[in-house]
């Protein structure tokens, strides 16, 4: 199982993400992603957030090994000519380390803010598979034209191209088979957004065939899913006594206590209980269901603070990493 990190950051500093970035290096971590946002759309709107594809290349510089990218970019954020050169640069920035998140998008109220319509679900999907072809294409090729429903270009030119043959990794969330179809066709990495065992290991299993049947090997694609932790000084038997430590967690950061029930239990795959079971329940979510890689967020369980987060790292990399 490949450890990494989503980090959601709101209100951070630019010194608390580059030296949460080498720390998390230092922990063990394979990844680092940070989100897409124009604001915090589940927080004050007026709390600081970073354009992430100028804050992934500063991380980079602090770091030496880890991958570093979006989780995820949203589909009609940025033009895909601009895009392709936008990370394109970051990747030679990085020495090749990024990881274009890619997705069809689920902030309505951030695309209006900009005077943006968000369409349909359908056209979303169909808007992200142009995307897709025009990144590749400007990526790989001298000149690129394109005329599709949703973009268009003519002599695209994207130079200097990212130093991995093919371009950057793409990582693309997927759930339902449109999206797991792109996945099969565009990606290197994919983001299974179930929340359940059985329909995370389905997902995985029949994105891995879709890219076999397309002369793909399915078996190279990193399959992720995310996942959150909130620890427990006793252990949890019952349901009763999960309930009792997720609305004690939520009293304390004056959360309500639905909220937070229904986030963990419905929205994100999720531990609740003591250090010393952390290590077995992470493999039964993720080698034991042939997933490649979990992405855990601290940050979902309490305050996005900068030390809150990182104590919860350190910890899981302690346990889960370290194995002690």
């Amino acid at each position: 199982m490949l450890p990494s990190v989503l980090l959601v950051g709101w209100g951070w500093t630019v010194a608390e993400y580059l030296d949460a970035a080498a720390e998390i290096e230092s922990l063990g971590f394979h990844a680092c992603y940070i989100g897409d946002d124009i604001f915090a759309h589940q927080a004050n709107i007026d709390v600081g957030t970073f354009e992430p594809w100028t804050m992934l290349p500063a991380m980079a510089m602090r770091t030496r090994h880890l991958r570093l990218g979006s989780l995820v970019s949203p589909v009609g954020r940025r033009h895909p000519g601009l895009f392709a050169k936008i990370t394109s640069t970051a990747d030679l920035l990085s020495g090749g380390r990024m990881i274009v998140g890619m997705g069809a998008g689920n902030a309505p109220e951030q695309q209006r803010s900009l005077g943006v319509e968000f369409p349909s679900a359908r056209e979303r999907v169909a808007m992200l598979g142009e995307e897709l072809e025009i990144l590749r294409s400007l990526w790989t090729q001298t000149r690129t034209d394109f005329e599709g429903d949703h973009y268009s270009i003519s002599g695209g030119v994207c130079e200097p191209k990212p130093p991995r043959p093919g371009g950057a990794e793409i990582l693309l969330a997927a759930e339902k088979p449109k999206m797991v179809a792109l996945a099969a066709r565009f990606a290197d990495r994919v983001n299974v957004l179930a929340r359940g065992n059985t329909r995370t290991a389905e997902i995985a299993r029949t994105t891995r065939r879709a890219a076999d049947a397309l002369g793909r090997r399915g078996d190279d694609l990193v399959i992720s899913r995310m996942c959150t932790v909130l620890l427990t000084d006793d252990p949890i038997g019952t349901v009763d006594e999960r309930y009792a430590a997720i609305d004690r967690r939520a009293n304390q950061i004056g959360m309500e206590p639905s909220v937070l029930r229904h986030e963990l239990d419905h929205w994100i795959h999720s531990y609740v209980g003591p250090l010393d079971g952390l290590r077995q329940w992470a493999h039964d979510s993720t080698d034991a269901l042939g997933i490649d890689e979990m992405i855990i967020c601290i940050d979902t369980i309490d305050t996005v603070d900068y030390q809150h987060t990182m104590a919860g790292l350190r910890l899981f990399s302690s346990a889960v990493i370290n194995g002690r």
